[in-house]
């Protein structure tokens, strides 16, 4: 009856030219309706649907929401009810604006909200703490400004994202706020503490060592401690110290505030834990004073849940599909009935349905690109959807201007984003919000690639949370159709929450085996150098800092070689070109230094065999590689020719080739001669005329498993001068990572030949025909031979491998440093360093405690997640900056004793 009503009435309308696409476009939903809802409804709501349109002579729209996407109020009305904030007393956002001409903002806070107003009670009366949970989008920035213009107190506010720290200090200015101190945790210990303490070993060390603030710290009646759910043991301990250096004897303690969001923890690989959030009331402890009498505060949690940020209609959906009506729920003030429902699209991931999505936001609901964000739970892997996609774009719609950061964890640049379309990994995007987000990923493939160890599959996890809150009105998910579903994703009412449009490949059809699932989820036993050192805990790293010896062999200089680390493309237009500098200052000085350029022949080689993602690029790109090649056997190179091909390797190794089209031919200027020659006045200095550059090793680790598999490990070395190993940075300074990176070279070449010796000597005893036949084949026989990698007891081999060193060199101040191990004994540091940082990546080591235990470490410090200070000082952004402290202080010291003799 249902189907024979819809006939009917489309041939009624099909009549009237103005709602005839409109209406086709609704009945081709007939079956999907039908599923979900019955045909009972699918009669009822397309009957209304067309009676509503004639009567208010309104054609149906094409690309307005079918019938499966109205606010279905008839279903069930608790869906749309009981988490939409009306009425007067409904909080409001703040307004702000910014004059165009001047770049002046002019902020109006609203009138407090209930929760807000309790809070200022609170801070007010000043007898409690205020823990607030705070949802995405929910303003802790405003309920911060709000409190310190309605109060005369003085406030402290610690944030963790810069670019969260400028924009409230800009809007704190704008209501000339001047009770209110904003800072980050890094900073204000780098101000008031020491200069090292830009990082967390810094931080550690202030502890540690029980530093006193190099000059006094900022009053404060109220810390505000943001983002609270990601604080780790290290920051939680220099809070501590900064508490107690700034408490005064027989008055009050300083009021807290702490802001947080539990779902928002996405930062364990660096021990981060809500419970600095959830368990405040055991972790902060605090005192007032009353009738001169001492008492404890006690703590006040308000749940601080409308979200401003999002429509009543994603709300919807992460209520009901990802948090699954845990509470408590987010609420919503953007009720407003045409705005569009989540779009949940299963496609070919791989294929051009993605940019279809992106030009719709484009084309259809005209949106600027720097208004979509797309995001993928990493950049970097291997086979990702979200590549095909950035290529095609910077291909097929060159207007179209792309933000890629180099690296997933690296931080998205204001300047370099500017008008931008944006793509960020889900961690990279906390912080940022947009009209329209395309997220990648939205399936299966999450759990089978990325997150393999899920504190739970009954919601959704923190990250993919995190990333699901960033759209304000248009939210886009991508789930290629080869995936099954999420598995917290209720099938049966999606339809309800998110409209699933149809196309090509649109029904999930899982192809996955158990037996390949079981294969995708086996450890990872391959790795690059790079891949094991990033987004290591600070435990980890030192412990493997403490299984190394290092020494500083140069100081930086003061001076140092500064290009600029942008460049500007086109007028306001900025493009970050560090990472293609420090490709190609390798190969500047090799090509200086001997007249060849390796990076050039492996880039030509890879054109020959046409490969990934070479093929993608316009001709006149290859013509050009082809002439820098000619005028490299010509030797007519010219700087720009080595960083345009620098370039092209950066994108034979992310596969990204955006960048070589958006920055114009004559544009690679940055990098001049004045730069070359103080570089190759630092590089010369230290490396011989016969050094190997870009050197691929790699080496299986028999006695490193990773799951039932050997480790094996591959890296490129910048050079070989001999026996010498070099890895250059050109970086704003040296950092952990780089040293942790050197040992895992180290451990590779080490082991390479000793396993080379090994063959060698084996084949040199067997007969002489044996070692003819072996001499013959082209390729590299394998050598039956179990090898004791310990047993260095041979004195040619022990010669070789003690002659064998390695050197990290910051090409920008010529910092030179030497990592070494012990060379004899069961115990190699270098082997000790690389089981430690696999073991972190297979088997992570977070706060997986429970909450006794929990607490436990917190009355201790927590000794066994922080760890001893094993990095060197010198290893710090900050350590020309030390060095100049403590010469004035020696130079003031001298001055004050020569005055009192």
């Amino acid at each position: 009856m249902a189907s024979s009503f819809i006939r009917q009435g489309q041939i009624r309308i099909s009549s009237l030219h103005s709602l005839r696409y409109g209406f086709n476009f609704a009945v081709s939903h007939d079956l999907r309706l039908r599923s979900h809802f019955g045909p009972k409804y699918v009669a009822r709501r397309l009957g209304v649907y067309a009676k509503d349109r004639l009567l208010e002579d309104r054609p149906l729209k094409s690309s307005s929401r079918p019938p499966n996407q109205e606010n279905n109020r008839d279903l069930e009305e608790e869906d749309y009810d009981d988490f939409i904030v009306k009425g007067p007393d409904a909080p409001k956002p703040l307004q702000e604006t910014k004059d165009a001409s001047t770049g002046t903002r002019k902020v109006l806070l609203p009138p407090l909200s209930k929760q807000q107003e309790q809070a200022r009670q609170i801070l007010v009366a000043g007898k409690q703490n205020i823990l607030i949970n705070a949802c995405a989008g929910s303003g802790k920035t405003t309920t911060l400004l709000q409190m310190a213009s309605r109060l005369e107190k003085q406030f402290l506010a610690l944030l963790y994202n810069r670019r969260l720290r400028a924009e409230t200090i800009a809007r704190s200015e704008s209501l000339d706020l001047r009770n209110l101190t904003i800072d980050n945790y890094h900073g204000l210990a780098y101000r008031y503490y020491t200069p090292e303490a830009d990082t967390d070993q810094g931080l550690k060390r202030i502890v540690e060592e029980d530093m006193q603030p190099t000059h006094p710290l900022p009053e404060f009646d109220v810390l505000v401690l943001d983002e609270q759910q990601d604080m780790n043991p290290i920051i939680y301990n220099f809070v501590l110290k900064l508490l107690r250096d700034c408490a005064k004897t027989g008055t009050n303690s300083s009021q807290l505030m702490l802001l947080g969001d539990p779902r928002q923890e996405i930062y364990q690989f660096n021990n981060a834990d809500r419970r600095f959030l959830t368990h405040c009331r055991d972790l902060f402890t605090g005192q007032y004073l009353e009738n001169g009498k001492a008492h404890e505060r006690t703590w006040v949690e308000i749940n601080q849940m409308v979200s401003f940020r999002m429509t009543s209609q994603i709300i919807r959906f992460i209520n009901r599909q990802l948090l699954r009506g845990s509470k408590p729920q987010i609420e919503a003030v953007k009720d407003n009935p045409d705005d569009p429902l989540p779009r949940y699209v299963v496609c070919d991931a791989y294929s051009d349905a993605p940019l279809k999505e992106l030009k719709r936001l484009l084309e259809e609901e005209k949106l600027p690109p720097e208004e979509i964000l797309i995001m993928a739970p990493s950049l970097r892997s291997a086979r990702n959807p979200i590549r095909d996609l950035a290529n095609l774009i910077a291909l097929e719609m060159p207007e179209v201007r792309l933000h890629i950061p180099t690296d997933d964890d690296d931080s998205i640049s204001e300047k370099v984003s500017a008008g931008k379309l944006i793509f960020a990994s889900y961690h990279q995007a906390k912080g940022i919000e947009r009209e329209a987000a395309i997220l990648f990923n939205f399936s299966s493939s999450y759990y089978d690639f990325y997150d393999r160890h899920p504190t739970t599959l009954v919601n959704v996890g923190n990250v993919q949370y995190v990333a699901a809150t960033r759209a304000k009105k248009h939210l886009v998910l991508i789930h290629h159709y080869e995936d099954d579903y999420l598995p917290f994703i209720d099938r049966k009412t999606l339809s309800k929450y998110c409209y699933r449009p149809l196309g090509p490949n649109s029904r999930v059809k899982p192809h996955r085996t158990e037996k390949e699932i079981e294969r995708i989820k086996m450890p990872k036993f391959r790795w690059k150098v790079t891949d094991l050192t990033r987004n290591i805990p600070e435990t980890v790293v030192s412990a493997c800092f403490q299984e190394l010896g290092l020494e500083m062999v140069r100081e930086p200089n003061d001076y140092r070689v500064r290009p600029d680390p942008h460049v500007e493309v086109a007028p306001g237009d900025w493009e970050a070109v560090a990472d293609i500098t420090g490709t190609a200052v390798p190969a500047i000085f090799e090509y200086e230094q001997r007249g060849t350029c390796k990076l050039i022949t492996d880039v030509i080689d890879s054109l020959d065999k046409s490969q990934k993602p070479l093929d993608l690029l316009p001709e006149k790109y290859t013509n050009h590689m082809l002439d820098i090649n000619d005028r490299l056997e010509e030797q007519k190179l010219r700087i720009s020719d080595i960083l345009f091909m620098a370039n092209i390797s950066n994108v034979l190794t992310s596969g990204y080739i955006y960048k070589v089209l958006s920055i114009p031919l004559e544009k690679y200027t940055w990098f001049t001669t004045e730069h070359s020659e103080a570089a190759f006045n630092i590089l010369s200095k230290q490396i011989g005329e016969d050094a190997r550059y870009e050197v691929f090793i790699g080496h299986k680790f028999t006695d490193i498993t990773a799951g039932n598999n050997h480790a094996s490990v591959i890296g490129r070395v910048d050079l070989f001068d001999y026996a010498r190993l070099w890895e250059l940075k050109w970086t704003s300074a040296l950092r952990p990572e780089h040293v942790l990176q050197v040992a895992l070279y180290a451990a590779i070449n080490k082991r390479s030949r000793i396993k080379k010796f090994r063959e060698k000597e084996y084949v040199d005893s067997q007969p002489l025909e044996y070692r003819e036949r072996i001499a013959k084949r082209k390729t590299k026989p394998k050598i039956p031979i179990d090898i004791d990698y310990n047993n260095l007891e041979d004195e040619d081999l022990y010669k070789k491998l003690s002659r064998l060193s390695n050197y990290l060199l910051h090409v920008p101040t010529g910092q030179r440093i030497k990592i070494s191990s012990p060379l004899g004994g069961e115990r190699d540091g270098f082997i000790e360093v690389l089981r430690k940082l696999i073991k972190a990546k297979v088997d992570p080591p977070p706060l997986a405690i429970n909450d006794k235990k929990f607490l436990e470490e917190a009355k201790n410090g927590f000794p066994s997640f922080v760890g001893q200070c094993a990095v060197p000082p010198w290893l710090s952004p900050g350590w020309n900056k030390m060095k100049k402290r403590s010469k004035l202080t020696s130079k003031t010291v001298e001055d004050n004793t020569a005055g009192s003799g």
